[in-house]
């Protein structure tokens, strides 16, 4: 990479690891609630909803994330070493500042949505789960969103105003049930909101001979095959438990059903054998989250990399991109301009050995920085998803 440095290209750098720090900042607050089960009740949110868009969620953030935002604001304005590189935010803003903008940016990730949002998708209306149903050590159930819940929400990627967004979150103004599926007692997954938005783009990309690796409680398959130009839909799933169940409550309630084809095996051994063209697209899932997704995406990559004729994505790829390798890019940037060495997000062991590596392979990728725009090109999700799938073909 060609770095041509300037005083503009080292404020720009500068202000944009201000605005990374917050960013990271706020969406720790923001998904710390979440994995803690925020709930805001007694509220009446439909009425404060005829008051305007906003009025809800900023009376959301009011009862909910005041302590939070307050406490952050003054750990960071400390300045203390402990929380290093985030209290560098001390030398840029008070730490009233700091709160203010803490507010806007959680005000501004947050939204309010209302039932029919997610009951009135075609996979809601006709796939019903009733009870509980149980297979080996897969449970095929039900659970619930009170209203005031707050729950993480699809965030669809980069935007030269908000750069540095990894998470989003909502509420309903009334409870939403939904099906689950639970390993082991434990949530494996479920049919919601996150769920639903995150496949909307590569279920528009479905068409002709379709095959999917993870099947879970079928979404996917579902709405990929009521598409008329869909010919057929594969499904690779390696848990026979998985398989009986969905045969058993899921698949009759399909209204195309007869595309459906269950195939019992390992994604990655599959994938290895699998014919370049005998499918028209691709899709994988078969990753719980962020957690334990990222190997299993960037080796998927991998073993994708040689198909011409067969188009692939990846569930919740533009998360990875969001979570890790922006991130990545930012701490490059810093060193390469600034001149300055920074620690990226305490992200696990394997995960930071893999960055260090994609920071290495950075380096040889041929891209000229002199200008603004060239940053935001490279931040830029569509050059991201080309450069990590280059980087897992040739570098893991």
């Amino acid at each position: 990479m060609q770095i041509k440095n300037s005083t503009a290209l080292k404020e720009r750098v500068l202000d944009l690891w201000k605005t990374y720090l917050l960013s990271v900042s706020a969406q720790d607050i923001l998904l710390g609630e979440v994995s803690d089960h925020l709930y805001v009740g007694d509220v009446d949110f439909r009425s404060l909803a005829a008051r305007g868009e906003k009025a809800p969620v900023s009376s959301y953030v009011d009862i909910g994330f005041s302590d939070d935002i307050g406490e952050m604001a003054y750990e960071l304005a400390q300045g203390g070493e402990d929380m290093r590189p985030y209290s560098e935010l001390s030398l840029f803003m008070k730490e009233e500042e700091i709160g203010d903008a803490l507010y806007d940016y959680l005000s501004s990730h947050i939204t309010m949505h209302k039932a029919s949002d997610i009951l009135d998708n075609p996979y809601y209306r006709q796939v019903k789960v009733r009870g509980k149903t149980r297979e080996g050590h897969i449970t095929l159930t039900v659970n619930d969103y009170l209203p005031g819940e707050l729950i993480q929400t699809w965030h669809e990627g980069f935007q030269k105003e908000d750069p540095f967004a990894y998470g989003k979150a909502a509420f309903f103004d009334s409870r939403v049930v939904f099906p689950v599926l639970l390993e082991n007692g434990g949530v494996w997954m479920s049919v919601v909101l996150s769920e639903i938005e995150s496949m909307k783009e590569p279920l528009e990309k479905a068409k002709g001979k379709v095959i999917t690796y993870g099947l879970g409680l079928g979404y996917y398959t579902f709405m990929a095959s009521e598409k008329e130009d869909v010919e057929s839909v594969t499904v690779v799933e390696l848990n026979p438990h998985m398989i009986a169940l969905f045969k058993k409550e899921l698949l009759p309630q399909f209204p195309h059903k007869e595309k459906v084809h269950i195939v019992e095996g390992n994604a990655l051994t599959y994938i290895m054998a699998q014919e370049d063209g005998a499918f028209d697209y691709g899709f994988s899932d078969f990753w719980g989250g962020l957690s334990d997704g990222l190997p299993l995406y960037l080796s998927f990559a991998k073993g994708c990399a040689r198909f011409r004729h067969t188009a692939h994505d990846y569930w919740i790829e533009n998360t990875f991109i969001d979570y890790y390798f922006r991130p990545a890019v930012m701490i490059f940037l810093m060193e390469k301009v600034l001149g300055r060495k920074e620690r990226p997000l305490d992200q696990g062991k394997k995960a930071s050995g893999i960055l260090r590596k994609f920071i290495s392979f950075l380096e040889k990728e041929p891209f000229t920085l002199e200008k603004e725009d060239d940053i935001y090109h490279l931040l830029d999700t569509k050059t991201l998803v080309r450069v990590v799938r280059k980087f897992a073909a040739s570098c893991l």
